[in-house]
């Protein structure tokens, strides 16, 4: 079994009160959850972040072991790959803390998608972020 998640994280201000969005679908393309997270105040980049583990924690949580996460955010994308470094401490936290996750994982790809590709998630994350707890 494998999982296809679009994750999406926002921020109203950056940093300002924030949300992320995760839409899970099997391997034939049906949603099978959906969820739009308040995440208090903190930067955009957070935001993604905090998407990019929640999508983990529940994909592991489901004893998921093929794992594909699309994302528009060519700085997560990048820093997890290891194609930009991290000089953010707050980040480089967030990145250790996806990277342990990911070994869980048999199969993990982490793509980047154009926001046009992503309104979903990019919609819940909105959502969340003006829900102000």
């Amino acid at each position: 079994m494998e999982w296809h998640i679009y994750i999406d994280g926002a921020s109203l201000g950056n940093p300002g009160e924030s949300g992320a969005g995760i839409v899970i679908l099997n391997e034939n393309g049906s949603e099978l959850y959906r969820d739009s997270i308040y995440l208090g105040h903190m930067t955009n980049n957070m935001a993604e972040y905090e998407a990019l583990i929640h999508a983990l924690k529940r994909a592991c949580q489901s004893s998921i072991k093929n794992l594909y996460i699309y994302t528009d955010s060519l700085l997560v994308t990048n820093q997890i790959t290891g194609k930009y470094k991290i000089k953010n401490p707050q980040l480089i936290n967030y990145a250790d803390t996806a990277k342990n996750i990911i070994e869980y994982f048999s199969n993990f790809t982490l793509k980047y998608i154009p926001r046009k590709k992503n309104t979903l998630a990019d919609k819940l994350a909105k959502n969340a972020a003006n829900k102000k707890g």
